[in-house]
């Protein structure tokens, strides 16, 4: 990358040649539309993105930014908008980053990430500070990146997000103005458990979870119910890795 790791940056230049960006003409602006669609297997009409909504979220301070290869191609996308926490006393303005998808060829090579960053720096020109996003809870390798790649913290708990059972989701909150890095501990020293097994100690909490998302749909609604109430319990996610190749955990922390 031509930046730090940690530091936000509106262009990043990659090793494999993509560059990280703001997309800005139609043509691009297609291309995500369309790989927002292929990458998530979306083929409803109230699944769809379309040119013109990002064009405006773009004008009116929303990001959308992508990795572009040397031919043009956009390979990954992420899109956003800025919005008003004005609950309690710390008012504050925020970026929400509705989606990110990377092309199934590059996943796992740190472009995710990069997004990120360039979506951040985006953010910052409208005064945010801090980036929220949800994620399934049970996806145990979309928890990983974002609990211990970007160092965000799972703060809220939302059931039936998408307004339809099973669409439960934690909303994490990233602070992009520090070093996030996540340190070794308490990750380091989850436990193996059981998937569905808690083990907890003074502060800390930790859950067994399968590595990929539970097809049983019985098994997925108790573990949906548990996290659910470590949330209610004023428990902040903080990490969720694998120990071992069927099996990951979380840790929860108090706030």
């Amino acid at each position: 990358m031509s930046a730090t790791a940690n530091s936000p940056a509106e262009q990043l230049s990659l090793s494999s040649g993509l560059v990280v960006r703001e997309l800005t003409n139609y043509g691009e602006l297609k291309q995500a539309c369309q790989l927002y669609r292929g990458v998530f297997g979306y083929t409803g009409e109230d699944e769809s993105l379309n040119p013109r909504l990002l064009s405006s979220l773009r004008i009116h301070s929303g990001s959308v930014v992508g990795a572009v290869d040397p031919s043009g191609t956009v390979l990954a996308f992420a899109y956003g908008w800025t919005a008003v926490d004005t609950t309690g006393d710390d008012a504050h303005t925020y970026h929400f980053s509705q989606a990110a998808v990377v092309s199934s060829t590059l996943q796992g090579q740190g472009v995710g990430r990069s997004l990120k960053r360039v979506q951040a720096a985006v953010a910052a020109r409208s005064g945010a500070t801090r980036m929220r996003w949800t994620y399934d809870p049970l996806l145990a390798r979309n928890a990983h990146f974002n609990l211990d790649v970007l160092g965000a913290a799972g703060r809220w708990y939302t059931p039936d997000a998408q307004g339809l059972p099973g669409t439960d989701r934690i909303t994490v909150e990233w602070n992009f103005t520090e070093d996030t890095a996540p340190s070794p501990s308490p990750a380091a020293a989850a436990p193996r458990l059981a998937v569905g097994e808690l083990h907890e100690e003074p502060n800390t909490t930790y859950l067994g979870l399968p590595a990929a998302k539970p097809v049983d749909p019985d098994l997925a609604a108790g573990l949906r119910q548990t996290i659910r109430g470590l949330f209610e319990r004023g428990l902040t996610a903080v990490s969720c890795t694998r120990t071992d190749p069927h099996t990951a955990v979380y840790t929860f922390t108090k706030d």
